[in-house]
């Protein structure tokens, strides 16, 4: 029964029997007996046939409900049982695109030395696009990145990793104050992510608009090494983590404080249910990512 438990949660949580049947390695046909044979189990009807997409009837809804936490407690007795156990099989790991650096890779190859039989397969994507895939199942896990005004920024949905400050960065040769608006930096362009969902970005501009200023963009790039190179040649102003700030670089950039918003980052790691074996692995890495960004 818990094959079928497991596709009767999947299609609640994913709304597509296509996509059940990508997740289980199944087709379609397949996933449509096994819902079928859960309601000859049960003896009660789960969905509402009729309608189009199917939705959950009254029995199915209260099904949905213990049929997780059955699986919840199975995983959970899983784990236990294989606390000894060496993680092995896939991983499935996104990763942010500001994240994916080579302090990332230091992290992947500790996990990988660690635990020889877990195979890493890594995407790369934004913050949302990845956290869907957690929840529908298509990741085992994601290390995923929250910015923004610090005095409103949400609880990330997942474990910490690490917080930082994000500092406002501008060429030496621009000769900005060290205290400016943004107003009065935004005439130069900024230097930032291709990502309208970042937090930090929609502050900037929060900030900028409400101070009568115009956000101006002077470059969209993925790369965070090429966002800082291009502010130090001139380019334009930008933001960047504490971290980055190396003594190399306090000889070409400026940090400008402006006051309000004040800027910072937190990584987090969000898992997917029902992961049983592989969750050490993701325990190692997260251990591993708190202690690259100390």
């Amino acid at each position: 029964m818990l094959d079928e438990l497991k596709a009767f949660v999947l299609l609640a949580e994913t709304g597509s029997v296509q996509r059940v049947a990508e997740r289980l390695l199944l087709t379609q046909p397949a996933v449509t007996r096994q819902v079928q044979r859960l309601e000859r189990m049960l003896d009660a009807t789960l969905l509402d046939r009729r309608a189009k997409p199917a939705t959950f009837t009254r029995a199915g809804v209260v099904a949905l409900e213990r049929a997780r936490a059955i699986l919840a407690s199975v995983d959970e007795l899983k784990q236990v049982l294989a606390s000894d156990a060496e993680p092995a099989g896939q991983l499935r790991l996104g990763v942010a695109h500001t994240l994916a650096t080579a302090e990332l890779a230091e992290a992947v190859e500790s996990l990988r030395q660690h635990y020889p039989n877990l195979a890493l397969q890594l995407v790369s994507g934004w913050t949302p696009e990845l956290a869907a895939k957690v929840e529908q199942g298509t990741l085992d896990a994601a290390i995923l990145l929250s910015a923004g005004d610090a005095g409103s920024l949400a609880e990330p949905a997942g474990r910490i990793v690490g917080t930082e400050d994000v500092l406002i960065i501008a060429p030496k040769a621009l000769r900005v104050p060290k205290r400016a608006t943004l107003a009065a930096l935004a005439d130069h362009g900024w230097i930032l992510m291709p990502d309208e969902t970042c937090g930090a970005r929609r502050a900037l501009r929060t900030a900028i608009e409400r101070q009568g200023g115009q956000f101006l963009i002077a470059a969209e790039v993925h790369d965070i090494e090429l966002q800082i190179s291009l502010v130090s040649k001139g380019l334009g102003v930008g933001i960047m983590p504490r971290r980055k700030l190396t003594a190399g670089l306090k000889q070409k950039l400026q940090i400008v404080d402006v006051g309000d918003p004040q800027l910072r980052l937190s990584v987090f790691v969000k898992r997917a249910k029902y992961l049983s074996g592989i969750n050490r692995g993701i325990d190692f890495l997260e251990e591993e990512l708190i202690r690259i960004m100390k």
